[in-house]
C-alpha cells in the first residue's frame, strides 16, 4: 500500500471495522475503537508518514484504551509520542575468539548455516566473518543476504568481495517486498523518500571517512546544511551525534550508507566541489589546531581535536597530494606536531619526502617540510638524512634573515650534529638559534634552541 489516502482504509479493514456510507474510515475506526482496549500495530509507516501520522493523533485523541506501536524510518512527530530508536545488532569484541557471542555474528551463522548445512564457525572462519558483519554495519537484511551466499563464495571470498557490496548482496527471498530483495534496494528505499535537499546533503556527507561535526557538515554541504543534517537524522540515515574524543558532537554514517551516498556523488558531478570543500576545511582545522599545539595551554585540546579528525585528515592529505600541492603542503604544516606528539612522525618520512618534492624551496610549505622531514628521519635512526633536511632548511632560511624558519633550521642541526659527535659544530649552531629565535621572540625556537 503506497498511497496515503488509503490508510484509515487498509487499518479498519485489518481490524474487521466496516465501512458506512459516507462516513470517512478514520471516524468511523475511531468510533469503533473508542469502545475498545487493544494495542494497533503500524509496522512501515515511512512513505505514508503523514497519513499515518494523522491516523494516530485522531484515534488517541478520542480512544483512551487504545496504544499504538508504529514502526518507521522517521518518528510520526504526534503528541504523546514516545519514541525508541533501534541499533544494529551487536557487533564482536576485539577478540576474534569471542567472536560468536555478537548478535551479528549469530544471525550470520544461523542463516548461513541454511543455505550451507556444512557451515561453521571455526578458528578460521570465525574472525572472517565478525570482519565482515562490521564492515555490513551491523545491519539485519545486508547479513542475512550476505549469508546466503555463503555456499556459493565461502566465507573469506565472500569478505573480500563486500567492496561490490550492492552488486554482490542480491537475490533474497522472492516473496518479500520488492525492497527487501537486495542491499541496494532498501537503501534506495529510504534515500527516495527524501526530499531533494536532503538527499544533496546525503550525497554531500558521504564524502566523510569518518563522524563529523555539525559545522564540518556546512563546510562541505553549505550553510543550510544543518537542518537536513537533522533530517536525516531523523529518517536513520545518520547516526545521532555522539561526543568525540575532542568534546565536540559528531554525526557518523554507516559504511553501507556512506559507500551508497558516495556512487550517487560520482553518478551527480558533485564529488569534485564535495572533496575540495572537505579538503579546504580539514586544512583549516591543521592550521588551527597547529596553532594551539604551540601553546602550553592549548596543547592538549588541540591534539585531542586532531585525534578526533584522523580519519578525514588522512583521507584529504592521500587526496591533496594527488590534486592540490598547496593545500598538501598547508596540511602537512599543520599535521607536523600533532605527528611528532602522537610518535607517528618516522611513519610519514616517506610522504613528507614527496611533498618537499612538490613544494618551491625555500617557500613557507618547503621549509615546513623540510623541518619535519628531518625529524622523521631522525626517528627512523637516519642521521645523515637528518642533517641533510636541517641544512637545506637553514641554508634556504638564511637568506630570509631572522625568521622561525632560521632558528628551527639551526637548532635542529644543532641536535643532528651533537648526535654524530661533532659537538663543537652543534654547540655554535645551538647558540645561533637561540640568538635568532631571542631576537624574533620565538619562545618554541628558544626552547629547540636550549635542547640542542
Amino acid at each position: 500500500m503506497s498511497d496515503p489516502a488509503q490508510v484509515p482504509g487498509v487499518a479498519a479493514a485489518a481490524l474487521g471495522v466496516p465501512g458506512q456510507p459516507g462516513v470517512p474510515p478514520a471516524e468511523v475506526l475511531a468510533r469503533v475503537l473508542a469502545r475498545r482496549q487493544l494495542l494497533l500495530v503500524l509496522d512501515n509507516c515511512e512513505h505514508v508518514i503523514g497519513a499515518a501520522a494523522e491516523l494516530c493523533a485522531g484515534l488517541l485523541a478520542v480512544c483512551d484504551d487504545v496504544r499504538v506501536l508504529a514502526t518507521s524510518r522517521e518518528p510520526l512527530a504526534v503528541a504523546g509520542e514516545a519514541r525508541y530508536r533501534l541499533g544494529p545488532l551487536t557487533l564482536p569484541g576485539g577478540d576474534p575468539g569471542e567472536a560468536g557471542g555478537s548478535e551479528a555474528v549469530a544471525l550470520f551463522a544461523d542463516r548461513a548455516r541454511q543455505a550451507d548445512a556444512q557451515f561453521a564457525l571455526t578458528g578460521e572462519t570465525g574472525p572472517v566473518v565478525a570482519r565482515l558483519v562490521a564492515r555490513l554495519d551491523g545491519m539485519p537484511l545486508a547479513i542475512e543476504l550476505a549469508a546466503a551466499r555463503v555456499e556459493a563464495l565461502g566465507a573469506i571470498q565472500l569478505a573480500d568481495r563486500l567492496d561490490d557490496r550492492f552488486g554482490l548482496l542480491t537475490g533474497g527471498d522472492r516473496l518479500a517486498p520488492r525492497r527487501h530483495r537486495s542491499l541496494a534496494a532498501v537503501v534506495e528505499w529510504s534515500y527516495r523518500l527524501l526530499g531533494e535537499e536532503e538527499r544533496r546533503v546525503f550525497r554531500a556527507v558521504s564524502v566523510f571517512p569518518g563522524p563529523f561535526t555539525l559545522e564540518a557538515a556546512e563546510a562541505v554541504a553549505g550553510p543550510g546544511a544543518g537542518e537536513m543534517v537533522l533530517r536525516l537524522v531523523e529518517c536513520s540515515l545518520l547516526v545521532p551525534p555522539r561526543e568525540g574524543l575532542d568534546g565536540r558532537w559528531r554525526y557518523a554514517m554507516l559504511q553501507t550508507l556512506r559507500a551508497y551516498g558516495a556512487g550517487l556523488l560520482a553518478g551527480s558531478g558533485e564529488q569534485d566541489a564535495a572533496e575540495i570543500a572537505l579538503a579546504r576545511w580539514a586544512a583549516g582545522v591543521a592550521g588551527q589546531a597547529a596553532a594551539g599545539l604551540q601553546t602550553a595551554e592549548g596543547e592538549a585540546a588541540a591534539a585531542r581535536w586532531l585525534d578526533a579528525e584522523d580519519a578525514t585528515t588522512r583521507q584529504v592529505l592521500a587526496w591533496a597530494m594527488e590534486h592540490d600541492a598547496g593545500l598538501a603542503l598547508r596540511l602537512v604544516a599543520g599535521l607536523g606536531w600533532w605527528w611528532y606528539l602522537r610518535a607517528r612522525l618516522a611513519g610519514q618520512y616517506r610522504l613528507l619526502r614527496e611533498a618537499a618534492g612538490r613544494a618551491v624551496p625555500g617557500s613557507d610549505g618547503w621549509c615546513a617540510v623540510q623541518f619535519f622531514a628531518g625529524h622523521a628521519a631522525w626517528f627512523s635512526d637516519d642521521t645523515a638524512a637528518s642533517l641533510g633536511h636541517f641544512t637545506a632548511l637553514r641554508d634556504a632560511a638564511a637568506k630570509r634573515g631572522p625568521c622561525p624558519a632560521l632558528a628551527d633550521g639551526l637548532a635542529s642541526r644543532a641536535m643532528a650534529l651533537a648526535l654524530m659527535g661533532r659537538h663543537a659544530e652543534a654547540a655554535g649552531q645551538a647558540r645561533q638559534a637561540l640568538a635568532v629565535a631571542r631576537e624574533i621572540a620565538y619562545p618554541l625556537g628558544q626552547v629547540l634552541a636550549l635542547e640542542g
